[in-house]
């Protein structure tokens, strides 16, 4: 898929997807070096393409949310004998020492879902002095203990001045690439904020958030167009989907519930050409036990995200054809014309000041 890329994200011994894709890990998950070992196994038996390592931000958000603490105590291990979390840089970066993944995300506390702009302000400037000073520290100790390794600095901002902000305190430091989480980023945002990352020049940028067919969309233009050297997203939906017998569309990735008590018009066939779906229709798949089901759908759920971001990448030589395409498959994506305007407009401004394209699409 030359420059884009899907990376699976919840991938175990226990549901693996198919081989040869490639994965997200999670730090937590390779806390001791049973766990480390468990993975490089799994690793080599999928014959991953290429693996991110996240930074276990995720967990500390999570936890954040339930009002539990994360320490952050590089001398004591991530998981103690209590159960509580202790994440640092250098926890993350001795993960990746061993696991030599293809890159790693360095450690961040992301940002809290606030009301208003005032309390986003307030959240923003709560962590940045913390992001910044571990983004920093990640990157240094990737340089020093693990070169070969790329290092994609999460983007913890709600808006593009906080973005600005960001971006500009760490002026200065040598980075591979970034990771821009997009929870609660609606498709002009999205455009903005890649626009302005193509402007200065980043060159890999991991959209970190979800796989709707919009983003999925966006995200196939701007690497089609070669405005990033490397532009990936990571999926969990495929993994999510399938626990609740969610059958997602080859087309544009909709998810439609199939279980037991489901009704299937006869006329409705399963057009599916993925391997996992050949000669089975949907009647089959709602009789099937849970787990047979479950594993089913993990499988078919996988293979369309990997297809459908293929087809969108094959389909975005220009934004016309994009347009066309995307009309074609998800007539009824309501966000799918807000994507299209708004890449057009980058289009025109992406060589002129970026905040005369704010100023449009915000």
């Amino acid at each position: 898929m030359n420059n884009f890329h899907v990376f699976h994200a919840g991938v175990n011994f226990r549901s693996y997807p198919f081989k040869e894709i490639n994965i997200l890990s999670n730090p937590i998950e390779n806390a001791s070096d049973d766990l480390l070992e468990n993975t490089k196994r799994m690793i080599k038996t999928i014959k991953a393409t290429n693996v991110i390592l996240d930074s276990g931000g995720n967990t500390i958000f999570n936890r954040e949310q339930k009002g539990k603490e994360t320490t952050c105590d590089k001398a004591m291990p991530i998981i103690s004998d209590k159960g509580k979390i202790n994440l640092t840089p250098h926890h993350v970066i001795e993960i990746a020492r061993k696991l030599k993944p293809t890159a790693v995300v360095a450690l961040d506390n992301p940002l809290q879902k606030k009301k208003n702009v005032l309390e986003k302000e307030m959240e923003f400037k709560k962590k940045l002095e913390i992001n910044i000073a571990w983004a920093k520290e990640t990157v240094k100790m990737g340089e020093k203990d693990c070169p070969e390794v790329s290092v994609l600095v999460p983007i913890q901002a709600s808006s593009f001045e906080q973005m600005e902000t960001f971006l500009e305190a760490l002026s200065g430091l040598k980075i591979s690439g970034v990771s821009l989480p997009i929870r609660n980023m609606g498709p002009r945002a999205l455009v903005l904020f890649l626009t302005r990352l193509q402007q200065l020049q980043i060159s890999w940028v991991h959209v970190l958030g979800t796989t709707c067919f919009t983003n999925m969309a966006i995200a196939a233009f701007f690497a089609r167009q070669g405005l990033f050297e490397v532009v990936s997203m990571d999926a969990m939906t495929w993994k999510e989907s399938a626990k609740f017998s969610g059958y997602l569309s080859p087309h544009n990735l909709c998810s439609h519930k199939i279980n037991n008590e489901t009704v299937i018009e006869a006329s409705i066939e399963n057009d599916c050409n993925c391997r996992y779906c050949k000669n089975v229709s949907f009647e089959s798949i709602k009789e099937a036990l849970y787990q047979e089901r479950m594993l089913a759908l993990c499988c078919h759920n996988s293979w369309v995200t990997e297809s459908v971001a293929g087809e969108l990448y094959r389909n975005a030589g220009t934004l016309d054809q994009l347009a066309n395409f995307m009309n074609h498959k998800s007539p009824k994506e309501r966000k799918s014309p807000e994507a299209i305007d708004a890449i057009y407009a980058a289009e025109e401004m992406k060589d002129q000041n970026i905040r005369k394209l704010q100023l449009l699409l915000e």
